[in-house]
């Protein structure tokens, strides 16, 4: 079964409501104030089985002007429009505004109907239409069918009907697997019960049990019973009118203009990037009213730097939950005129222009080219996603859709997946030639150094933690930069250094053998090998990484030094039971200073064991008493 929402259209005191009676035989004028005086003031709802295979809801909206907020409510979920005109009145004020809303909200499709034909006569019905007929020039209803029709003696209702069902037929079908999704148009409580709300599916399904989410307010709820159409059902499929008992909620915590969903699609902020179709120059500041979904939503218009007409951005007053590609309608705050209509990109970056990047998402939305939209989203975002942020980013659109746009977008080398997240073959360039550019002016200002700080670099390419350890994971498969020491660095570089290293090493191992000092410092290796003092510090540094110097509390001793002093322990101890520092001091012919660390640095890796002011052979040396030499 094809589900549709037909949505009604045109001035007051037009006939909507009468024809939706005469079609379905339902009175959508519910409210009291609506019947004493003969208008319609909110919405009103009914259903109509187009065929054995279509079934539509009718989502009637009121004609007045002062009631336009309602109408705008009405108008935004629905697949298929039908423009209501009174024959004997012909085209009015809120039949111009109507289609130009109809239009602003992406409408394609619909039907146009001139009603009360019993109350004129031939020609005059003739002039209407060709009056009709030149309103409907260069818009959405050019060439749509005009249907004459009474809906007091039900002339023509057979034919419209008929209209109808061609017009339905030619309406995409709403996804029912995608994710879910309601904007709430009414709110009521039933004894017993508790809160329920009406409102259009506009995607997925909603079975009885299911866990939603109330946006903007994050609130969990659970759906106890749904119905459509008057009808108790175990789901409510995209296409319908349902109403849904929920709950976890009050019924006085739920207004119209929120909305229903699964958790974790869509994106709630204040700020947002859109694409504008004015009828009139805004300036930029201009405090509008925004009409989307069910709710009225009140901010600013601001222009961007470049003057860019088709794109602004808005700052609504309130947490606005929403979708990439909702389209919406604005108007002037005071007085409450028709400015043109919006479409939502994203919540917006922290700069005051639109950037290209942006533009070509708006262009994807407009067009509904999901791999595109896929696309531009992990161009937009400058680091890794995963697939659920992504289609979080990307709104109501069928998983499946959006896992097969990322595996054709992986197969055209568009973009890569690393550790199952995604980034788009471009960022990555992009962040691969800056790595670069930051690494060659490192290593030719310092090529004493193994390579930059990976910190650094994470800082400077402004990548979250996790995400740069992938990307760097990258780039040392595909050979682009290596580990070095711990730092990053070219492959070119990393070949230059390590040679580097391995002489400074020969000729430290050349030097500090030989000598008769028991520490070492920077200034003394520098000395020793000739080197400037930012070059001893470095190689100094270099000694202490590798575990050649070994640090003992305040002072360093070469790794070959501590060698032949634990050697020299080890023979004392062949005739002595227990030595102290001062006789420690004498033998290694060095300080009080640098005897105490040496003490420590041997009780803690049970060469000696303090007893007192003296020390007796550890563990170590008395195992090792045939190994001459055993240092570890």
């Amino acid at each position: 079964m094809k589900y549709v929402i037909i949505g009604t259209a045109g001035h007051v005191d037009h006939g909507k409501s009468a024809l939706i009676k005469a079609l379905t035989g339902t009175d959508t004028d519910r409210l009291k104030e609506e019947k004493a005086r003969g208008i319609s003031i909110d919405l009103g709802f009914a259903a109509m089985e187009l065929s054995h295979e279509i079934m539509a809801g009718i989502v009637d909206v009121p004609g007045h002007e002062r009631f336009l907020k309602n109408m705008l409510a009405g108008t935004g979920s629905i697949d298929l429009a039908m423009l209501v005109i009174a024959a004997d009145e012909g085209v009015m004020p809120q039949t111009r505004e109507h289609l130009a809303m109809l239009h602003f909200y992406g409408i394609k499709h619909g039907v146009v109907v001139i009603n009360k034909i019993d109350k004129v006569d031939e020609e005059w019905l003739e002039l209407v239409e060709e009056e009709v007929n030149e309103l409907l020039t260069d818009t959405f209803l050019a060439g749509a069918p005009l249907c004459r029709v009474s809906a007091v003696t039900g002339e023509g209702l057979a034919a419209l009907k008929e209209q109808l069902l061609i017009a339905a037929r030619a309406v995409v079908m709403r996804d029912s697997m995608a994710p879910f999704r309601l904007w709430i148009d009414r709110v009521f409580t039933i004894k017993g019960y508790g809160a329920v709300v009406t409102g259009s599916v506009l995607s997925g399904t909603a079975n009885v049990g299911d866990a939603l989410t109330l946006y903007p307010s994050g609130q969990q709820v659970r759906v106890r019973g749904t119905e459509c159409h008057g009808r108790k059902v175990q789901a409510v499929y995209a296409g319908q009118r349902a109403a849904l008992n929920l709950a976890g909620v009050a019924a006085s915590e739920i207004t119209r203009g929120m909305s229903l969903s699964h958790e974790a699609y869509g994106q709630i902020s204040t700020v947002w990037d859109v694409m504008v179709m004015l009828e009139h120059p805004v300036e930029s500041g201009t405090r509008v009213r925004l009409h989307l979904g069910t709710g009225e939503f009140l901010g600013r218009l601001y222009s961007f730097k470049e003057g860019i007409h088709h794109y602004m951005r808005l700052i609504v007053e309130e947490p606005l939950a929403a979708s990439a590609g909702d389209r919406g309608i604005i108007r002037l705050y005071s007085p409450q005129i028709l400015l043109g209509g919006v479409m939502l990109i994203a919540p917006c970056k922290q700069v005051r222009r639109i950037s290209e990047g942006r533009a070509l998402l708006a262009q994807a939305l407009l067009e509904q080219d999901v791999v595109n939209v896929v696309y531009e989203i992990l161009t937009e975002n400058k680091d890794l996603m995963s697939d659920g942020e992504v289609k979080r980013q990307a709104g109501y659109i069928n998983k499946r859709q959006v896992d097969q746009s990322l595996e054709t977008l992986q197969a055209e080398q568009k973009i890569v997946m690393l550790d199952r997240l995604f980034i788009a073959q471009s960022l990555l360039q992009t962040l691969t030639q800056q790595c670069i550019a930051l690494l060659e002016v490192f290593h030719r200002d310092q090529p004493e150094r193994a390579g930059l700080s990976k910190e650094i670099i994470k800082q400077k390419l402004g990548l979250a933690d996790k995400n740069f350890d992938k990307v760097a994971a990258y780039w040392h498969k595909e050979g682009t930069l290596i580990s070095n020491d711990g730092d990053m660095a070219l492959q070119a570089h990393a070949i230059n250094y390590n040679a580097w290293c391995h002489e400074l090493l020969r000729n430290c191992e050349q030097v500090l053998a030989e000598s008769d000092f028991m520490t070492i410092d920077a200034a003394i290796l520098g000395e020793k090998l000739n080197l400037l003092p930012e070059k001893a510090n470095i190689a100094f540094n270099i000694l202490l990484s590798k575990g050649l110097v070994i640090q003992v509390d305040t002072v360093y001793v070469y790794q070959k030094t501590m060698q032949n002093a634990i050697r020299i322990l080890q023979q004392y101890f062949r005739n002595n039971e227990e030595i102290t520092v001062s006789q420690l001091r004498t033998m290694l012919n060095t300080s009080r200073k640098v005897a105490l660390p040496l003490f420590e640095y041997f009780d803690m890796y049970k060469y000696t064991v303090r007893i007192g002011d003296v020390r007796r052979p550890g563990l170590k040396l008395m195992a090792s008493s045939e190994n001459e030499g055993l240092y570890s």
